[in-house]
């Protein structure tokens, strides 16, 4: 019985030992199927983004935001946590449920950085009034991601405005 318990000890230290030599030291195929892996989990928050606003599904908008982040609308009017986040989108016209929108990005107006558990998303949201069947005007977005417990999610978000489709630049 002793022999078996040593044994056991000897086993989980040379599968710790392993584990933590091969997470240090990858390949460079594993370490860009890692940064691929991040940048695809980056990409679906902004899906997502935009698939909450269209469906007006608040839980799904507020599972991308980390506990601590930040969201900043206009001057003077940052949001801090995720209680006042959905605050502020709950009021957002995107939200209302008088509105009908389709919320959309062109995918050449996206941009993703991963580096680590750090990265950025940038984006543009056209909104289509699904009622007048007309654009509205395109906002952006400067988001900075964070993995948090294996989760890429938002920490701190900058809206901004875009130039309106047919103008230069777009």
């Amino acid at each position: 019985m002793r022999t078996l318990g040593i044994g056991c000890a000897l086993l989980a230290a040379v599968i710790g030992l392993t584990a933590c030599a091969g997470t240090s030291k990858l390949s460079a195929v594993d370490q860009a199927v890692v940064r691929d892996a991040d940048l695809y989990a980056i990409d679906r928050i902004e899906k997502n983004f935009h698939k909450s606003m269209s469906m007006q599904d608040i839980d799904l908008m507020m599972s991308l935001w980390a506990p601590n982040a930040t969201a900043t609308f206009g001057p003077g009017k940052t949001a801090t946590g995720k209680r006042e986040i959905r605050a502020w989108w709950k009021k957002s016209k995107a939200f209302l449920p008088t509105t009908h929108w389709i919320s959309d990005t062109p995918a050449y107006k996206v941009r993703a950085t991963a580096n680590g558990d750090r990265g950025t998303l940038t984006f543009e949201c056209h909104f289509i009034d699904v009622d007048k069947q007309n654009h509205i005007i395109p906002t952006a977005a400067d988001i900075e991601v964070a993995k948090v417990n294996g989760h890429w999610l938002i920490t701190r978000l900058i809206a901004g405005s875009a130039p309106k489709l047919g103008a230069s630049g777009s």
